[in-house]
């Protein structure tokens, strides 16, 4: 399905019509799950991937306020923008949320639950 995938890195955007993630501070190791299952699943739209590692946080804000799915690293060494990521109600996350574990409960242990996930999220896309 690498044909319906769009890849999106600042300080660019898209003006297609499409499922939108943001992938925050991920790891390659953590990056590669998302390839793989987005690879590996059936889906009829496209997919926005918009993929923020560092540096342009106006760009990263706006990205957020438009994607559907927030995928993010707990681990990340900002953990001011862990911290608000976690608060976001669309966002999931790898690693250990260390203090905000009870504001969101939605962690990823393995890729199962990626594929899970990212399945559920874009069948009931419209």
């Amino acid at each position: 399905m690498t044909d319906k995938v769009v890849v999106v890195t600042s300080p660019d955007d898209v003006l297609i019509d499409g499922y939108r993630i943001l992938i925050v501070g991920l790891t390659s190791e953590q990056s590669k799950v998302i390839s793989d299952t987005l690879l590996s699943i059936d889906y009829n739209d496209n997919v926005i991937l918009y993929i923020w590692e560092s540096g342009d946080s106006d760009w990263l804000l706006d990205k957020k306020h438009k994607s559907n799915l927030i995928i993010f690293n707990a681990d990340h060494d900002n953990q001011i923008l862990v911290g608000y990521m976690a608060a976001q109600k669309n966002s999931h996350y790898f690693g250990y949320l260390k203090f905000l574990a009870s504001v969101n409960a939605k962690s990823i242990y393995a890729s199962e639950d990626v594929g899970q996930l990212l399945t559920n999220s874009l069948n009931t896309y419209d």
